[in-house]
């Protein structure tokens, strides 16, 4: 890897986290807005902000780097109890964010800033604060520290920065670089840098550590730095210029002096403080090894417990587990064909570790929900303010794991359905106070695992859906016929069409009718289902059914007729015989009597419009749904397997009882059912019927649903 490759890996390296920090800075501040006295969370705020300037800087973003210190001023000044958290330092630092979001990904050229919004957003904060930008340092001081880096121990003492009036403490600082610095693409003596910008700063460097030429490695620090710190800066700040390298490198920050008066004297003695400090960075010399096991930092063994690995790589990764998931089932047939006890045993041996390494490429990949949660207390803060309401975003079930990849779909859906609560939903504070309500509204995100799926919960305490508003609404548009008769749930169901909205103004916020269009398409495409439950004056609840992992399931393979079939094992409960004296005493009705319960069941046989002869026994495989425990009928049950799920693609996105496919060890092509849509299904059919109506081409019901079965039957 040549060097430009490697800088540009340490750029995207930088950029990922800095993406992570700006989210945590971001839900500091929305926080601090509600706990302004916080002290924890000033501290969160200001470290936050400090870690991307010294970063940033060492990474090539200069103007990051440049923006983020003047705001890093500010925060020290809130830190130091010398200025007020208010709503407008809070709306100001979030606006920078923004633009300091743009700078870090300007050099793909997916983003630029703006300097203008620049520049009125410092001079903002500068009026609130009261302080002006502290002095660059001279160009000869910078010299002065890049000289460390090739200077001999007896020439490499030199002064650097000047002296602030105040009391001022002298500290006795070594520094000693990490094994892994270097390769983090940090730069030591930036941080030296750093460090003479608060006071009066000795240097001397030490070369003890150098090896011989041979034993040397290239991309490791054996320089080690001892200082005496002049400054009026408390220790925190002293210790804040290492925030993001001290689990890195050996350091230790001493005080020498105690802290007194500056006067003209005390500066001439702050000027030669490197002379009367001479003895303690003579002893500091002498002890080129740590105290605590006599090793460097940099010797002892590298206890990193976590790395990053790009998405792309890891996604590759799950791919090849699941081709090795299909042969690993085409190897199990063959073993099951042949009489020899060593392919059996191969075979079982193999199934164990594909078994084992399939589970842990699924637990890569999840991942808590929380970041994509905590993002959105900015935009309930950003809507709140312009639509002049006071809502709060509360947050559950934040540490609740899913795929990655549905996670990262999930952020539009979960966009829409917030702005819909804020605009439609909540009511104005007057309203509300008027109405007996708390004058703030409360929107709520969760987040809890049920089964194989995850349920992501939107709800807020607003005035709630007004059916006959969306009925009329319908009527007008032309998607149901007046007089009509439609359920709770149908009616709500309306608000997910393409174009619909009940909003009489377009806004900045609603009224074109793609939000909620969008939240449909998108859930559906996670093989996801939609519930909404409204009351009047109460507020709405938008719950999302959504799958653990798009890519390996576990599964039961069945077969009616010459067709094969897979049920989700998560969904399943049990299995049992259905004969033809036990639908005899049905008297035609589609039930079967499981230990005195009665279960209602769906011939899928009869569901997919295939023609074949039924055996004289069948089995109800009984499965766990929303609309309660169903029985799906099937010839029979052939065992379990893991499935690795296909997409049907774009001619079959329509369909929505079958949420994919996969291939057999044998090569045959088995459709993966949705027990959900299936219950659903049905029901629908149940509904319509008792109506008289016709079942709008559901399944089983019409020619063109026997035509749409028999297409997707045909790809076995």
């Amino acid at each position: 890897m040549n060097s430009a490759q490697q800088s540009d890996q340490f750029k995207q390296s930088f950029r990922e986290e800095a993406r992570e920090i700006l989210v945590d800075l971001e839900s500091a501040l929305l926080e601090l807005n509600e706990r302004p006295a916080d002290l924890e969370l000033i501290g969160r705020a200001f470290r936050g902000l400090h870690t991307i300037k010294g970063s940033g800087s060492m990474f090539g973003f200069e103007q990051l780097a440049a923006f983020t210190h003047k705001l890093e001023t500010s925060f020290d000044e809130v830190r130091n109890g010398r200025l007020e958290v208010t709503a407008e330092l809070i709306d100001l630092t979030l606006s920078a964010l923004d633009q300091m979001r743009a700078m870090l990904e300007e050099d793909d050229g997916t983003a630029s800033h703006d300097p203008a919004a620049c520049r009125a957003i410092l001079e903002q904060v500068q009026k609130l604060s009261g302080t002006r930008d502290a002095p660059e340092l001279a160009s000869d001081q910078c010299s002065a520290v890049s000289a460390l880096s090739c200077a001999t121990p007896s020439a490499a003492e030199s002064q650097i920065g000047s002296q602030s009036s105040g009391q001022v403490s002298e500290w006795h600082i070594r520094f000693a670089p990490g094994r892994e610095m270097l390769l983090d693409g940090t730069d030591p003596l930036l941080l030296l840098h750093e460090l003479g910008a608060l006071g009066g700063l000795s240097v001397r460097a030490s070369f003890a550590a150098l090896p011989p030429l041979a034993e040397l490695e290239p991309e490791r620090c054996y320089v080690s730095w001892e200082m005496v710190l002049a400054t009026t800066s408390p220790v925190d700040a002293v210790r804040d210029v290492f925030i993001f390298v001290e689990d890195h490198c050996e350091l230790t920050i001493e005080l020498v002096a105690e802290p007194e008066v500056e006067t003209a004297a005390a500066s001439t003695r702050t000027r030669t403080s490197a002379a009367a400090s001479g003895d303690v960075l003579a002893r500091g010399m002498e002890e080129p090894r740590s105290a605590s096991g006599g090793r460097r930092h940099y010797d002892q063994p590298d206890n990193a417990t976590s790395l990053r690995v790009p998405a792309a790589k890891l996604d590759q990764f799950v791919d090849l587990v699941g081709e090795l998931v299909t042969v690993q089932a085409r190897l199990s047939e063959l073993a099951a064909r042949s009489d020899d006890p060593d392919v059996a045993a191969v075979s079982e041996e193999i199934e164990r570790l594909t078994s084992a390494l399939r589970e842990n490429s699924m637990n890569i990949r999840m991942l808590p929900i929380r970041a994509t949660f905590e993002k959105f207390r900015r935009l309930v803060h950003d809507l709140a303010r312009d639509l002049g309401k006071d809502v709060e975003l509360t947050i559950e079930g934040a540490d609740t794991e899913l795929d990655k990849t549905v996670i990262d779909q999930l952020g539009d859906p979960l966009m829409h359905l917030i702005r819909n609560s804020m605009d439609h939903g909540v009511e104005p504070r007057a309203i509300r106070v008027a109405s007996g309500k708390r004058p703030t509204a409360t929107i709520h995100l969760s987040a809890r695992h049920a089964g194989a799926s995850v349920l992501i919960g939107v709800s807020d305490d607003g005035g709630g859906i007004n059916a006959e508003a969306v009925r009329s609404r319908a009527i007008e548009k032309g998607l149901v016929k007046a007089g009509t008769p439609l359920t709770e749930a149908e009616t709500f169901a309306l608000i997910f069409q393409p174009g619909f909205s009940t909003a009489q103004t377009v806004t900045d916020v609603s009224g074109r009718g793609v939000g909620m269009d969008v939240v449909r398409q998108r859930v559906d495409s996670l093989r996801g289902s939609i519930e909404v439950v409204s009351k009047a004056c109460e507020g709405t609840q938008v719950t999302l059914r959504l799958p653990l992992t798009l890519a390996i399931i576990d599964g039961l393979l069945v077969s009616v007729g010459e067709s094969f079939f897979v049920l989700p094992l998560a969904n399943t409960l049990e299995c049992i015989e259905l004969t033809r004296a036990d639908v005899e005493r049905a008297n035609g009705k589609h039930l079967a009597n499981v230990r005195g319960e009665l279960i209602p069941y769906i011939r899928l046989r009869q569901h997919f419009g295939m023609l074949t002869e039924p055996p004289a026994i069948e089995q109800i495989m009984v499965a766990e749904t929303e609309e309660g425990r169903y029985g799906f009928v099937v010839d029979q049950v052939l065992g379990n397997c893991q499935t690795v799920i296909k997409n049907l693609g774009r001619f079959y996105r329509h369909v929505q009882v079958v949420s994919g496919a996969t291939i057999l060890g044998n090569g045959t092509v088995a459709l993966i059912l949705d027990p959900e849509r299936l219950a659903q299904d049905a029901m629908r059919v149940t509904l319509h019927r008792a109506r008289g109506r016709p079942t709008g081409g559901r399944p089983a019901a019409t020619d063109h649903a026997r035509q749409r079965s028999d297409n997707l039957l045909n790809a076995n």
